[in-house]
């Protein structure tokens, strides 16, 4: 069995991506597929196609009825790790998406995530979208496994975590396999 290698998201892809995470960011709630229509300017049968290959790709998350809940690592709905930017509340994928949306947006917030191996959670806070100062180590995969993934939620969001301490980060990457336990970073 060969393994189906992830390509990078198509242009089109990429404007449904930013679109959808920018009507989730800006209305907290599900997003009709009409609605990214209108705002992203892709005819409806064009759209439909992408949500498909987004949503099996694992770049956009979306409702049984059909509605965006997640993209770029945003939710709306419950998932991995919890945000709070500016008083409202988000999920995010993995924590490096947690990172990522508080730095992109240069946000005052807090995020609440999962270490594993023990589920303690850990509470970072954030100002001006940099995190402040606190024992937190990332663990983030390498690149190389985005790369070969078929379904980057599914694969590759699970592997990235935050961790209560170097040493844990080090020992949960040494138990699943990982060649550069090292790739925990403090934040």
């Amino acid at each position: 069995m060969t393994t189906k290698i992830l390509e990078p998201p198509s242009d089109s892809q990429a404007l449904v991506r930013t679109v959808a995470f920018r009507l989730l960011l800006s209305r907290s709630e599900a997003i009709g597929v009409e609605d990214l229509a209108a705002k992203s300017g892709i005819r409806l049968e064009r759209l439909a196609g992408l949500l498909d290959q987004l949503d099996s790709a694992g770049r956009i998350r979306r409702s049984a009825a059909g509605k965006v809940v997640g993209s770029a690592g945003l939710s709306v709905i419950p998932d991995r790790h919890e945000i709070k930017l500016e008083g409202r509340r988000f999920m995010s994928w993995c924590a490096y998406d947690v990172l990522g949306v508080f730095g992109a947006l240069g946000a005052n917030g807090r995020a609440l995530s999962p270490s594993p191996p023990d589920g303690q959670t850990i509470v970072v806070h954030f100002a001006g979208g940099r995190p402040e100062k606190n024992d937190a180590v990332l663990f983030r995969p390498d690149e190389e496994l985005m790369g070969c993934c078929e379904n980057v939620y599914e694969e590759w969001c699970p592997n990235s975590n935050l961790s209560a301490s170097h040493e844990l980060a080090t020992r949960w990457a040494e138990q699943h396999g990982w060649s550069r336990p090292g790739s925990g970073r403090g934040l």
